[in-house]
């Protein structure tokens, strides 16, 4: 069931441009234009899916590039840029640079203000005495005792159990109390480290008593204090749930031939219409997806399963895989065409959970009958939104990886900008790091090199589909996964 390698030669960037640009664009994803040597084919093109809702045909959109040159890139910058693809921010990115900046202010005033005397809520002549409250409950998730953690990726500091701000900032009281001293201030989209819930003052203009109890890091300072709990909301890994995930995956691996749903841009072929929609009952789309049947005919129920999907393979007929989807535990016959095992999982051996509630991650290794905690982030992931798609739950096959890829604006047709270290698992869906759009200078397109932090990475939901890291998490996965030993699973 292995797909063709169709190599194609190349005689420069001019004429690869003009050949893919004849392919079609998908409403998710856009046939990649390379930049390098590498063979151009069905298994090794790389696009992303962060982008509209897909059609049952893939329309073409035509376009000239103009000019481009390409900055120098940094000596630990992977490659040149291999891909062109759709535009992968649902929300503007000139919008997320903005709030990095201002939390990089913020930052800055919050060290000013740490060093001088604590701001004291006006009107008050003297901060007010310590109060009395109620504990509610305590904030403190562990990583289980069957797993071990051997980081190699610790970049950031990043707590088990957080709270992250969503109002335009909230002051940190010293008591749970709007009286009493500020004694510091977190931003938009701030995480602070989340200690316990307490009832405290109520505070009448948002209806509550209750408060967080909070320790935030100012420069080498910690702050600890209470935020009002209107203005945050709380997150935590939920490393239970998502080893719980990886060991279910794991012995589906153990004991089963895997393999994986293939229908990349529709490149085996468009599904049947479900009830004549292209949408099926469990909200998954026809495009880029297999019907999956309940019995061994066409005739019968189906869903789809979309591209990425790992499957067991428990049997077969003459045009039918019997196969088990450990993901929500159903079996059904998929057309044979549909299933690929190239690369088919024999043993996992790396993981990485993506959690879609909480905006963050678990990356795990099987080492010596133990699995390891070898990073864990913060990450963004699908908007639900008019033509935009959440990242679909599931396990997932790591597919391919690209250094990096460009895209598209969404009007104009023309290339906006990058995406480095590229992770395919599902469609056009990738892992990878924070996007950089290109400047026009004298009319001439120039990628700068990469940007490695956004602040709004792990606040809410802001991609097409992607799972968006900071760069050098995204470029740590990249080397760290090995095709074949890793999947991806995403949780809610």
């Amino acid at each position: 069931m292995k797909h063709c390698q169709h190599k194609q030669s190349r005689t420069g960037i001019l004429a690869i441009i003009l050949f893919t640009a004849s392919l079609v664009l998908s409403a998710c994803s856009l046939p990649g234009i390379s930049l390098t040597t590498i063979p151009t084919n069905p298994a090794s093109q790389a696009t992303s899916q962060e982008t509209q809702i897909a059609p049952d045909t893939e329309p073409e959109h035509p376009y000239t590039p103009a000019e481009t040159i390409f900055s120098e890139p940094d000596e630990d910058e992977a490659g040149p840029i291999d891909v062109v693809d759709e535009n992968i921010n649902a929300e503007d990115l000139a919008e997320d640079l903005r709030l990095t900046d201002e939390a990089a202010t913020g930052q800055q005033e919050a060290i000013t203000d740490s060093t001088g005397d604590a701001d004291v809520s006006p009107g008050l002549d003297e901060p007010a005495p310590a109060i009395a409250y109620e504990v509610r409950r305590q904030f403190d998730t562990r990583i289980p005792p069957t797993v071990v953690t051997q980081l190699q990726y610790d970049t950031y500091e990043v707590y088990h159990d957080y709270l992250l701000i969503t109002s335009g900032g909230a002051n940190i009281r010293e008591w749970p109390d709007a009286s009493s001293a500020k004694v510091g201030r977190a931003g938009y989209f701030d995480k602070v480290r989340l200690l316990s819930e307490v009832a405290g003052v109520f505070v009448e203009s948002y209806g509550t008593n209750l408060w967080y109890e909070v320790e935030q890091r100012v420069g080498d300072q910690i702050i600890h204090g209470f935020i009002l709990s209107s203005l945050g909301e709380v997150r935590t890994f939920q490393f239970e749930k998502m080893i719980e995930s990886v060991t279910t995956l794991q012995a589906e691996v153990d004991v089963n031939v895997t393999a994986y749903v293939s229908n990349y841009k529709n490149w085996t072929g468009a599904a049947p219409l479900y009830q004549g929609g292209i949408v099926d009952a469990f909200g998954t789309k026809r495009y880029q997806s297999a019907p999956a049947y309940s019995e061994a005919s066409t005739e019968s129920e189906f869903r789809y399963l979309s591209d990425g999907t790992l499957v067991s393979i428990l049997a077969e007929t003459d045009t039918f895989y019997k196969v088990h989807v450990p993901f929500f535990d159903g079996t059904y016959y998929v057309p044979k065409k549909f299933i690929s095992l190239k690369n088919s999982l024999e043993q996992l051996e790396q993981v990485i959970v993506v959690d879609r509630h909480n905006q963050n991650e678990g990356v795990f290794e099987w080492v010596d009958g133990t699995w390891q905690l070898v990073s864990y982030i913060y990450a963004t992931t699908g908007e639900q939104s008019r033509h935009k798609e959440p990242t679909d739950l599931g396990y997932f096959m790591v597919i391919q990886k690209v250094d990096q890829f460009l895209y598209l604006d969404d009007i104009t047709r023309q290339i906006a900008g990058y995406a480095p270290y590229g992770i395919r698992f599902n469609g056009g869906a990738y892992i990878h790091g924070v996007p950089v759009d290109l400047k026009i200078i004298n009319g001439t397109r120039v990628f700068p090199p990469h940007q490695e932090y956004l602040h709004t990475i792990g606040s809410f939901p802001r991609s097409h589909k992607c799972v968006r890291n900071y760069t050098s998490h995204a470029k740590f996965l990249h080397e760290w996964t090995q095709i074949g030993q890793s999947a991806i699973i995403v949780i809610e």
